[in-house]
């Protein structure tokens, strides 16, 4: 629903839940109403189709993600949709209430349903109700959703108290999935958030990859440069060491030195000279890395869960870097970019040099 959560899309498949956010702003703007119209016709023409039995459902989400999609939109339809299509769409879900699993009944109100569209003051009333129903809970695994519902919504705030929710969970499988989530949850929120602290903290004591413990430490660091140059140095160092730990092979490693190689840019231009060596080796090496794709990937499996969250890091890329060094000097840029091996990196890298030569001409 691009219109109503711009840069963030999610999505129920019969594998779990997908999400992508590009980390830019995801509150609504103002569209024309047919414009909102033309989406709401268009979702309803989806949502309504007549439903088929269990047996014969072949569409990729199946009954369980309809539910879940439904849910999720019905609070758009209700505010800015006709009243025949809202009804209508609240006779579905109520069709489709018999046919989706108990499991995703209880997924009402989860973060991946509410996500970006919550009515106001939702969150404040939405921990009351869940502590409510923690307090209320019968057996082991009502109390373990709830507590990982519990630590979805601190890891939203980029709180350390998700992880005390997380240790709360008694099935070991279910502990151990949600524990790395969790983790990497707060540490992209807390990017997002340009939380310091925060990002330093959950480096030191969570359950992080070589990847997002490099970037974590790589945005400090550009947030220490205009405060404490001597522990920006520091840390984007550690963020240095945490790429060298990335399996050659892997496009993590090049997408972690460019991180790095960026964070130096604020910070000492002339060792983002040279840390770019580092990157341009690390790409020659990596399998399938392409220079503009950068993305921090975050997995939860668990038993009877899939999601994937996904968010852009155009930190990872290429062009940013290399527009930056042809304005500072354009036949070093040029050699560098000669560097890469695998032809994509190297378009990506003469193409940022040719904007970078070509705007200045402009202005």
């Amino acid at each position: 629903s691009y219109l109503f959560t711009p840069h963030m899309f999610v999505a129920f498949s019969g594998e779990g839940t997908y999400t992508s956010s590009s980390g830019r702003s995801h509150e609504l703007t103002n569209v024309a109403p047919e414009l909102r119209l033309a989406f709401f016709r268009a979702a309803a023409s989806i949502l309504l189709r007549p439903l088929a039995a269990p047996e014969q459902e072949q569409t990729s989400s199946g009954h369980d993600g309809e539910y879940l999609m439904i849910k999720r939109l019905l609070p758009l339809f209700e505010q800015y949709a006709p009243p025949e299509m809202t009804t209508a769409l609240r006779a579905q879900l109520e069709a489709l209430s018999s046919l989706a699993s108990e499991n995703t009944r209880k997924r009402d109100d989860d973060d991946w349903v509410r996500t970006g569209i919550r009515p106001d003051k939702f969150e404040e009333n939405w921990e009351s109700s869940l502590l409510d129903k923690l307090d209320h809970a019968k057996t082991s695994a009502e109390r373990d959703q709830i507590n990982f519902q519990l630590a979805m919504f601190f890891a939203g705030r980029a709180d350390l108290k998700a992880r005390d929710y997380v240790s709360k969970i008694d099935d070991i499988d279910t502990r151990n999935g949600a524990r790395a989530y969790i983790d990497a949850s707060i540490a992209v929120r807390a990017v997002e958030k340009k939380d310091g602290e925060r990002m330093l903290e959950i480096v030191r004591i969570g359950e992080l990859t070589h990847v997002l413990k490099s970037w974590t430490l790589s945005q400090t660091a550009k947030l220490l440069a205009k405060t404490d140059r001597e522990r920006a140095l520091a840390v984007v160092e550690d963020a240095a060491a945490e790429a060298r730990r990335i399996d050659t092979s892997d496009p993590d490693r090049p997408r972690a030195f460019f991180g790095v190689t960026n964070a130096l840019l604020q910070i000492d231009r002339t060792s983002a000279w040279d840390m770019i060596d580092s990157a341009i080796q690390a790409a020659n090496s990596a399998d399938n890395f392409t220079g503009e794709d950068g993305q921090i990937v975050v997995r939860l499996i668990m038993k009877g869960s899939r999601s994937i969250n996904q968010t852009s890091v155009s930190d990872f890329d290429v062009s940013g870097i290399f527009e930056a060094f042809a304005k500072e000097d354009y036949e070093k840029a040029v050699e560098l970019a000669r560097g890469f091996r695998p032809d994509g990196p190297r378009a990506s890298a003469t193409i940022a040099i040719a904007r970078a030569i070509l705007d200045e001409k402009k202005k």
